[in-house]
Order: C-alpha cells, then sequence, then structure tokens
C-alpha cells in the first residue's frame, strides 16, 4: 500500500491518495493537516468520509495478521500471493467503507473476503491441476501410440527388406502367406506346386529370415505366417 500527498495545480487543496496493486483511490482535503483519530468509532467516520490516514490504520491493524491467515488457510500459495489476496481485500474494503458501522464489521469482512478469495484461488489450482494432468495422459497417450505406430513401421520395413533377399520360389511363398495371407494350400494351387513344397519352402524361408531379422521382425513375421 501506498499513500502520498499531491498538492493541486493552481490550488490550495491537496489530494491524498491510496494505491494498493496499482489501483489509485483519489480524496480531496480542505487542508493537509493530519486528522487525529481519538477511539474506534472516529475510525471509523473518518474511513466513511475517505480519509485514507483512517484506511492506512486499519490497514496496519490486520494486515500482518490477514497474510498468516491466508497463508495457513491456503497452504503452497506462490511467494507473494497471500499479500496480494490481502490487498484486493483491502481495496474492496475502501471501495465499500460507508457500508461499515463499526470496527468489528470491518474485521468481519476482511477476513471473509480474505477467506473467499484463498478458497478461490485453491478451487482454481484443483481445477488448474485437473486440467494439466489430463492433458499430460492424453499427451502421454499420444505419443505412445505414436511410438508403437514408428515402431511397428520399422518392423515391417525390416521385415520386408528380409524378404526380399530371400531365393525366388522361396521369396514368393513367404510374400502370399506373409502379405496376403494365404493357406499352403492356396499357394500350392495358385502356384501349380505341392503343399509340402509350399511348406518346405516357408520353413526354409523362416529359417533364412531368423538369421537376418531382430526378434521383433522375426516374431512379427511368424505372428502372420
Amino acid at each position: 500500500m501506498v499513500l502520498q500527498k499531491i498538492r493541486l495545480r493552481g490550488s490550495n487543496d491537496w489530494k491524498e491518495y491510496v494505491s494498493i496493486n496499482n489501483i489509485v483511490t483519489f480524496v480531496v482535503f480542505d487542508t493537509m493537516e493530519a486528522i487525529h483519530l481519538n477511539d474506534d468509532a472516529d475510525l471509523i467516520r473518518q474511513l466513511h468520509r475517505g480519509n485514507p490516514t483512517a484506511f492506512d490504520a486499519l490497514f496496519r491493524m490486520f494486515h500482518p495478521a490477514l497474510c498468516f491467515f491466508a497463508k495457513r488457510l491456503a497452504i503452497g500459495l506462490p511467494k507473494g500471493q497471500a499479500e496480494e489476496i490481502v490487498q484486493d481485500a483491502f481495496l474492496k474494503l475502501w471501495q465499500r467503507r460507508v457500508n461499515f458501522s463499526d470496527l468489528s464489521a470491518v474485521k468481519a469482512f476482511l477476513y471473509i473476503a480474505t477467506r473467499n478469495a484463498c478458497l478461490n484461488y485453491i478451487e482454481k489450482e484443483k481445477v488448474r491441476n485437473r486440467r494439466h494432468e489430463r492433458y499430460l495422459n492424453t499427451v502421454n497417450e499420444v505419443e505412445d501410440a505414436v511410438v508403437e505406430e514408428i515402431i511397428y513401421s520399422e518392423v515391417l520395413r525390416e521385415v520386408a527388406l528380409a524378404i526380399n533377399t530371400l531365393p525366388e520360389q522361396c521369396r514368393r511363398i513367404i510374400k502370399m502367406a506373409y502379405e496376403d495371407g494365404l493357406t499352403p494350400k492356396e499357394i500350392a494351387l495358385a502356384l501349380n506346386i505341392s503343399v509340402s513344397t509350399v511348406n518346405n519352402q516357408k520353413s526354409r524361408g523362416v529359417g533364412l529370415l531368423k538369421k537376418r531379422l531382430s526378434g521383433n521382425g522375426l516374431a512379427l513375421l511368424l505372428f502372420f505366417l
């Protein structure tokens, strides 16, 4: 909070203002003499009149305890957040200063405003954390799916390259079984050869591929054969 006095140009009046969080409220006085606050009732009367001296007295009276209250209520507040919450409560007090009949009402208002602001902050943090958690889960799921597709594509490429290195008849039979999903009988009919020849060539091809494929590639090939 900042309390300052400035003199109006071309006038004997002084303008005294209160600044909280760069929000400025101006009050004009006919004199710059200090106003003495005799008791609580006088303090409230001066607050009603918009006297920043009264406001400053209330600020000094309650600010430390309210900051402690905010930090205890909303554990884990970022540095300076409790002070900001309390300053906002004082700003609301200043804006509604004519509504308070006594010091107890002022005190109750400040604590309630601080409590509500803390609870709102906690709720917003919970929502933000839930959104952040959902975002991370979604990102992780997408990343996992992408990685799996990359691995699968690379394994397919490895298998295709390895199959292309096989002898011609062996390669044709493996491709028909692996890529087209044909049974040995269907392959035999298509190539006009015996089923036993198909099985022998498949066994030969798998034996050659075992030497050329990684574990993942071989597992994928055997799954489809």
